[in-house]
């Protein structure tokens, strides 16, 4: 019986263009992102980042799983636009726009937010689509080529390999306890289950030391791998594509002071209410129905 994993953040099989990429050129892709998101306050651009990068999606393959992991943005998202608006992180002074009875509404934090969400996003979409197609392994591999320490190339594989591993592991023992007529969902069914999931945690690491002094893990020689990773010639000229325009666009908005649009782009007081309610709703209602299917029986 296959577990399918709550969060698909683990590797998805595929022979899609962009699971052909080397690793490398991807994670150029990924590290330029996060620079790139972090030198701009432009909503535009970031936008345009976001959009991008869910586009990659359906060529991958991946479209379906990307979206199921993304719904962690809901309350992420409400209750960071609902907090600029109430509690904006510019220095003062804020300018009142409207209030919700005790609550005064004001308008300059919610580009901020604008702002800090779509670096969230941009970033984020980006990164899952990597991971979602590139095996731990081969970005193992190619690691290595380029002499990233091997301790710290080891950790990032194991980190992108045990986290799956874990997942269908909790699976199995939710599957476990709903089978002996115990709660298989919500949070009532996962407080059981932490048990088991740490004492099977520790036995795999204990396991994992005992393979890796077995095969010499703190010796000096050359470290080899079963995976064959190639670079062909597209794989330098989409990584070179995107660190020399990340490069640059990073350069222009850092030159142009983070590239802001803080001050032509003005929201009215009636859509700024009319989001902190949405927001408020939206975050407080998905604290809800959290509560309310964890005590689903």
């Amino acid at each position: 019986m296959t577990m399918t994993p709550a969060l698909p953040i683990s590797m998805i099989p595929g022979d899609s263009v962009i699971h052909r990429i080397n690793p490398i050129a991807k994670l150029v892709w990924v590290i330029g992102y996060i620079v790139l998101a972090f030198s701009t306050q432009n909503i535009l651009v970031l936008g345009l980042m976001a959009l991008f990068a869910f586009l990659v999606a359906p060529i991958a393959g991946v479209v379906r799983p990307l979206l199921k992991a993304m719904i962690i943005l809901i309350p992420i998202a409400s209750s960071l636009l609902a907090l600029q608006i109430i509690a904006p992180a510019v220095e003062r002074p804020w300018t009142q726009v409207g209030s919700i009875g005790p609550l005064a509404l004001y308008g300059d934090g919610l580009y901020y937010g604008f702002v800090l969400l779509g670096r969230i996003v941009a970033s984020l979409i980006v990164a899952l689509v990597v991971v979602m197609t590139t095996h731990p392994s081969d970005l193992f591999t190619s690691l290595a080529k380029l002499k990233m320490p091997y301790t710290l190339n080891f950790m990032l594989a194991m980190t992108l390999q045990l986290i799956p591993v874990f997942q269908r592991e909790f699976g199995i023992i939710m599957s476990a306890q709903k089978s002996r007529g115990m709660k298989g969902t919500g949070f009532s069914a996962v407080l059981p289950s932490f048990v088991p999931v740490f004492v099977g945690a520790i036995e795999r690491v204990q396991q994992l030391s005992i393979s890796l002094e077995s095969r010499g893990f703190g010796s000096n020689g050359f470290k080899t791998s079963y995976r064959r990773v190639k670079v062909r010639a597209r794989d330098w000229i989409i990584g070179g594509i995107g660190a020399i325009a990340i490069a640059g666009l990073s350069a222009y908005s850092i030159y142009r002071g983070l590239w802001s649009l803080g001050g032509v782009i003005q929201f009215s007081p009636a859509f700024v209410t009319a989001l902190f309610i949405i927001s408020a709703v939206a975050f407080f209602g998905t604290i809800a129905v959290t509560i309310a299917y964890s005590f689903k029986k």
